[in-house]
């Protein structure tokens, strides 16, 4: 016995198709149906249709079950399918045949099928047809994403104690960690005990091609001070805009990095003397973002790098001078081996080789892909998610074309783009495609005219026109900020920055650690932008599995409907499916989990802290993004100020 599903009264009876929902009558099976088909499937193999029928002549069923398959098959027309009319004969034939298994089988394999997983691969072959190599590996991930498009396997499962699924929903597995999920908790818990890694552990030889976490567009005002710590490259600054205010200073504003990274910190500084120099768009695009340049590019880079090696030594004993151009001698060891490898760069068959070996097998990205709506924009996305190219180099000549020298050239054990990451998941979506029509516009196009819209504007701010006002200092340093330098939070606290930014660098700290660090930095009226990405790993409720099956699918529905939303926000133009997209079902369930705990952690990352909280939210829904339970926060220490209106 279990409970019906809808009026939970005790049942024996279940739905004929997946044996797993429980109805006690047609008429509460018909009242879910609209949910209940999105997820319905059985584990029946699927078999040829012919095979079936030569096996099965002997197999009657009664007049009842005809009955009931009748208006099955009448409840489950799906007005999307092209062939739909072919499918629905083919339905009704057999079921004269009175051939329930058959019917059955078909319906799982119409079940696999209708889940719109475009043949990405068939499609590329349409442009690229002899690569053999990057066609099986298109293959694979399409397999791979059309089996994860089994909702009910899922959000059925008992992982109570599974070593696999605690390691991926905490992201450790610890003793105290044993203890907390193995208590009684209720929905809202925090695990304030997590091992709490260090976010410098890699003596700055960690290396990030660009940021993967997408920003909010911020307003500066005139002449004021923004740090950014762990800034990765500017991206902060693509959406930015200068605004004269009662706040505003008649001087430019500055912008000023801290970073754990030698890589970033050499490659943003390269870029920056590019953006000064008046270098072309595109080749400032192909240095930020592509794996493959032009010679073009390449003369760019150089004539920028030997002007970031004439930058003056940053001091062996203390912090950096904020607001001039230092480089620490690791950073200048790395943009002196660039300036070397520019006599032998690689070729472009080498990037794309280089760039494929971080692929993890199956790679997710590929769900981007799937739900793009034009074929055209498929094909470009998956060129470039393959090969690294940005833009796409099919349009230059062979020889005109090497390998990115940031990359693939650098030295001391720095080894960028050494694990999946690709440029999509630092890109904002609505300001991208709600100003273009999908139908003239190309997907990349889109993202590039944003690019070099965004980019000409920063270039304009560091060496501004006449008469023109806004103006931006860039100024980048290689320096860890924590709670044991106080020299460098003094110089920071000198230089009463109105804004900073710390990334998702909280996720890294305890949380009465990381108020003391950023109390230590701030000036009178600084804000303070941190995003979260790790805070459904120390969260009880933030996970679908964190709930018992019955709520799982509601709380699913909830995850959909916030999804289809998404489309009136940021993609009027429609580049992307919303309503029946293809992704893993715990990234729709966890969308539909978190607005359930959002607030829980809010008070335990506000808990016992005297200051003026502006506002958390969860960033929109993207199919760009690399995960979809961002939190981002704003807040000052200062009770006297509106946050808000410094943020925004």
């Amino acid at each position: 016995m279990d409970k019906c599903y809808v009026c939970k009264k005790l049942t024996k009876t279940h739905c004929a198709k997946c044996q797993k929902t429980h109805y006690c009558s047609k008429e509460c099976q018909k009242k879910d149906w609209k949910e209940h088909k999105k997820s319905c499937n059985n584990k029946l193999p699927v078999v040829k249709i012919n095979e079936i029928i030569d096996e099965s002549d002997d197999k009657i069923i009664d007049e009842s079950d005809d009955e009931e398959i009748t208006e099955f098959i009448r409840e489950s027309d799906d007005d999307d399918d092209e062939d739909d009319d072919d499918f629905t004969e083919l339905l009704f034939n057999l079921m004269l045949l009175k051939h329930p298994e058959l019917l059955i089988n078909l319906m799982y394999r119409k079940h696999l099928e209708g889940s719109k997983v475009p043949d990405f691969g068939k499609e590329y072959a349409t442009k690229y047809p002899n690569e053999t190599k990057r066609l099986q590996l298109l293959n694979r991930s399409r397999s791979l994403i059309i089996e994860n498009q089994d909702v009910d396997k899922y959000l059925n499962l008992n992982v109570n104690g599974e070593l696999f699924h605690t390691l991926k929903r905490w992201n450790e597995y610890s003793k105290e960690l044993i203890k907390f999920i193995s208590s009684p908790r209720k929905i809202g818990d925090i695990f304030t005990e997590k091992v709490k890694k260090s976010f410098d552990e890699f003596g700055g030889k960690y290396a990030q091609s660009f940021s993967n976490t997408p920003k909010q567009s911020m307003t500066f005002d005139q002449g004021k001070v923004h740090v950014a710590v762990g800034f990765v490259d500017l991206d902060f600054l693509l959406r930015a805009r200068i605004v004269k205010t009662m706040n505003s200073v008649n001087e430019p504003n500055k912008f000023i990095g801290y970073e754990g990274s030698i890589y970033a910190v050499a490659k943003t500084n390269v870029i920056k003397e590019m953006m000064i120099g008046k270098a072309p768009i595109r080749s400032i695009i192909e240095v930020w973002f592509s794996s493959v340049w032009t010679k073009k590019t390449l003369k760019c880079f150089e004539d920028a790098v030997n002007k970031v090696l004439k930058y003056k030594d940053a001091p062996n004993n203390g912090p950096p001078n904020p607001t001039k151009n230092e480089l620490h001698p690791k950073v200048r060891s790395l943009i002196s081996h660039w300036s070397k490898s520019v006599k032998s760069p690689k070729s472009r068959q080498e990037a794309h080789k280089l760039w494929a070996e971080a692929f993890d097998s199956g790679d997710s990205i590929f769900y981007l892909v799937t739900n793009l709506v034009e074929p055209r924009d498929r094909i470009q996305a998956t060129r470039h998610i393959l090969t690294g190219e940005f833009p796409l180099m099919d349009d230059q000549q062979q020889k005109n074309l090497i390998a990115s020298i940031t990359m693939f050239n650098c030295n001391n054990g720095i080894s960028p783009h050494s694990t999946s990451e690709f440029m999509f998941e630092m890109m904002p979506t609505d300001p991208i495609l709600s100003g273009n029509n999908r139908k003239i516009t190309p997907f990349l196009k889109a993202i590039y005219n944003f690019l070099e819209d965004s980019i000409t504007k920063i270039c304009n701010w560091l060496s501004p026109p006449a008469r023109k006002t806004e103006s931006i200092e860039i100024y980048l340093h290689y320096q860890s900020v924590n709670n044991d330098n106080p020299a460098l939070h003094a110089s920071i606290r000198q230089l009463d920055p109105w804004i900073m930014s710390w990334s998702n660098i909280c996720d890294f700290f305890n949380v009465h650690d990381f108020h003391k660090l950023l109390r230590a930095c701030s000036g009178e009226n600084t804000v303070h932008l941190v995003i979260s990405m790790n805070w459904i790993t120390e969260t009880y409720g933030a996970h679908i599995m964190d709930y018992n099956v019955e709520l799982r699918r509601k709380i699913y529905a909830k995850g959909q409907n916030i999804i289809s939303m998404s489309k009136i926000i940021s993609d009027m133009a429609g580049y992307f499916r919303y309503d029946k997209i293809t992704t893993h079902p715990y990234n729709i369930a966890d969308i539909g989990a978190k607005i359930l705990v959002e607030d829980k952690w809010k008070n335990h990352f506000f808990k016992g802290q005297d200051m003026k909280v502006g506002k958390l939210s969860l960033v929109p829904f993207s199919h760009t993004h690399k995960i979809h339970t961002y939190l981002d926060m704003y807040f000052t220490y200062n009770k006297k100020i509106n946050a808000y209106t410094n943020y925004c």
